[in-house]
């Protein structure tokens, strides 16, 4: 049988006599809690009493920051080493068989987190304009809450289980959020359990109705001014949890209270008036109103505050967890403004464990603030054969124009693989001076074969690079990245070991993020696509989505792609018309991941192939850059459509879910966006999804031009040179 600690956090004088009611309710429990924990957080006298009138029970001084979430944090340290840590107010009673009917459901393995029905203990009776859908201001259960046994995204703070292997895994309650004295915000467990999800996506979290504690609710929160106060900091909370862990479908559970259990509140209190002759009813009504507005208009508030506090640069930081956590130096060399926080990759060799973005004032952060943010990471099973597969030639083809700077830290980062290419081709696209090929001569020599290719395009330069490949395995990736020393030997693994495999995708993360328009970029571009490997193909591995395989973005960036050069070959390699440098703007790589697909070839998304991005620095360009994704994307789709015509039919099947996939309210398109992302520049992208239309038909005639044969010698061929 499992372990079990309960831990009551308490700070004030007020409610000593409920604090004692809540311990006499934990010893009376009919399955005997293993450990009892009752944490004081920063009021000597109250802990000095406590101890006094409890001495049989463990009550220490909370020794993190003031607040719930560090008082909590010190419980669960202090309970170690049991197995389950329960949490109950100090101002709360349990039923007696309360902590039965939470350990009762941790048989289950897949369970990580159990929670129960919170009841509200009234001083006298609930005030008539107060809405039951409301009663989460008072710390209680709400209408909307289910009626059985169900699975939730978190349970209620005053009523909560969770394995101790969650916060060894993820850390503890984020210090800053949840309640600090008579502050009335929360949403501690809230974030918690997104982590928690986000680091177990197959665990459950239970909400039991019939694990049952009783809340006593003081006169003071029967009153409007607390309503109002409470709403407002839950609204200023969610926009804190938003920031924090991103909104996405984490905040399901609101968008369908609101959406859903809310209207039909007001509408009930209007009813009540009509159908019971109950004159309470259209101010519950009202009352429900009022609530969504404070708290919708605490979120924004709080939401756009952060658009005019100051930017600070995020320091990239690359750590292997099988060695000692550093110290991080938040200083930065010029003297400028210092680090904000970390962009931070966790990994064991070449396998990425977690990415952790962490907010920290400085000037430095210390292994331990490190080690509670990230918890504990676990390797993820390999997924590679038994038997070493045979070794095949390996080719990367670099396209490049007028960056020869980018280039050579590119090109010096592909020099210092684990695994050596056999060859590498650079090609020059339609270039305004000589300094790539200055660069390969003086630098390079030997090591390189220079291309020229005079039109612009990079499905061209692609092209031209493909057609000089002699190695069936051809890596591409841009100028402006550096590339992880395992990259070579990750992209070429799948298709060593899998002859199905035509394609395969690598992981972009930031090489800096110095600037605002950085960071606009990394959430915009949504480069990462997750630190786990996914294969696409048309049979065993089709996603039960009818947007697939259209959205070709999901599959990866054309920065960080590798083929098997004959199936490239065989669907037609690049089309030239699009891609950066032509009419269309881009959309080379979503053509070409789809054209693989669809061609009956395996895709692999492989997270090991990890290359490091230099995003533009400038806000200047972001507008046109915004216009540039989505004109590459409608020219990408026009593509598929007029080499077969058939498929419009399926696009406009799927376009309701398209939009829902872009601009709905649970699209992940939209919610990684960081809260200061300007609007205008998500209208600008999907103002270029209507230009690429004809974009890429302008495209495909100038391509058509560019291909015809010149001064009936024959076909065009790029300028070669040997160097």
């Amino acid at each position: 049988m499992s372990s079990i600690a309960v831990v009551i956090c308490a700070y004030c004088d007020e409610r000593r006599l409920q604090l004692g009611d809540a311990i006499n309710s934990v010893l009376k429990q009919a399955r005997k809690p293993d450990r009892l924990v009752v944490v004081i957080d920063h009021n000597d006298d109250l802990l000095r009493e406590m101890r006094t009138s409890y001495p049989g029970v463990e009550v220490i001084a909370n020794d993190g920051a003031r607040g719930l979430s560090g008082a909590r944090n010190t419980g669960v340290r202090a309970a170690a080493p049991c197995d389950i840590v329960a949490f109950l107010d100090d101002d709360a009673v349990a039923e007696a068989d309360w902590l039965q009917r939470l350990t009762l459901h941790f048989v289950d393995p897949n369970i990580i987190g159990v929670g129960g029905k919170v009841l509200p203990l009234w001083p006298d009776q609930r005030p008539r304009w107060f809405p039951e859908e409301f009663q989460w201001v008072v710390g209680c259960s709400y209408k909307g809450l289910p009626n059985r046994l169900s699975p939730v995204r978190n349970p209620i703070g005053c009523n909560m289980s969770f394995r101790r292997t969650v916060f060894d895994a993820v850390g503890g309650f984020r210090e800053g959020l949840g309640r600090s004295g008579q502050d009335a915000a929360g949403c501690e467990e809230t974030e918690l359990c997104i982590r928690a999800r986000r680091h177990f996506p197959a665990a459950v979290i239970l909400y039991d109705p019939l694990a049952v504690v009783h809340h006593h609710v003081t006169r003071e929160r029967t009153r409007w001014a607390y309503f109002r106060r409470r709403c407002q900091a839950e609204g200023r909370s969610k926009s804190a949890v938003v920031e924090t862990a991103g909104a996405g479908d984490k905040l399901g559970a609101e968008r369908a209270y609101v959406t859903r259990t809310l209207p039909a509140g007001v509408f009930r209190g209007l009813m009540d008036m009509v159908t019971r002759l109950d004159p309470s009813g259209p101010m519950r009504a009202f009352t429900i109103v009022a609530g969504l507005m404070f708290t919708t208009a605490a979120y924004l508030a709080a939401k756009f505050s952060r658009h005019s506090s100051p930017f600070r640069p995020i320091k990239i930081v690359d750590i292997d967890h099988t060695k000692p956590l550093p110290a991080i130096d938040l200083t930065r060399p010029s003297g400028d403004v210092p680090y904000g926080g970390v962009f931070c990759l966790i990994r064991s060799g070449a396998q990425p464990l977690a990415l952790v973005e962490l907010q920290h004032s400085g000037p430095v952060i210390a292994p331990a603030d490190l080690l509670a943010e990230i918890g504990s990471v676990r390797s993820l099973p390999s997924v590679n054969s038994n038997r070493a597969p045979a070794r095949e030639r390996v080719a990367v083809v670099i396209a490049t124009r007028d960056r020869a700077e980018s280039l050579d830290r590119c090109l010096a980062s592909l020099f210092d693989q684990t695994r050596a290419p056999d060859e590498v081709h650079v090609v020059d696209n339609a270039p305004a001076s000589a300094a790539t090929l200055d660069l390969i001569s003086t630098h390079y020599r030997g090591r390189v074969h220079y291309v020229l290719e005079p039109t612009p395009g990079l499905g061209r330069a692609h092209n031209t690079g493909l057609r000089y490949v002699s190695s069936d395995i051809v890596l591409f990736t841009d100028d402006d990245v550096v590339l992880d020393r395992h990259w070579v030997e990750a992209m070429a693994a799948p298709m060593e070991e899998d002859k199905a495999v035509g394609c395969v995708t690598g992981l972009i993360l930031p090489a800096e993020l110095e600037t605002r328009a950085q960071v606009w970029t990394e959430r915009h571009g949504g480069f990462g696509k997750g630190l786990q490997r996914r294969v696409y193909d048309l049979e065993a591995n089709r996603p039960k989505s009818m947007l697939f395989p259209f959205t070709a973005g999901q599959f990866g960036s054309g920065a960080n792609m590798a083929f098997r050069a004959s199936a490239l070959r065989r669907v037609g390699g690049f089309d030239a018309a699009l891609g950066a440098g032509t009419l269309a703007r881009g959309g080379d790589d979503l053509a070409a991941f789809f054209a693989i697909v669809s061609g009956g070839f395996r895709l692999v998304y492989q997270p090991q192939g990890i290359i490091w991005h230099y995003h533009r620095r400038g806000e200047d360009g972001m507008r046109r850059q915004a216009f540039c994704y989505g004109m590459g994307l409608g020219a990408y789709l026009t593509k598929i459509v007029v080499d077969e015509p058939r498929r419009a039919i399926r696009l406009a099947a799927a376009f309701p879910a398209g939009i829902l996939h872009m601009a709905g309210p649970t699209s992940q398109k939209t919610a990684r966006l960081p809260s200061d992302y300007p609007i205008r520049l998500v209208w600008m992208e999907r103002l270029g999804i209507l230009a690429g239309v004809p974009g890429y038909l302008r495209s495909l005639a100038k391509r058509r031009r560019d291909d015809r044969p010149r001064n009936g010698i024959g076909e065009r061929r790029p300028a070669e040179r040997e160097v």
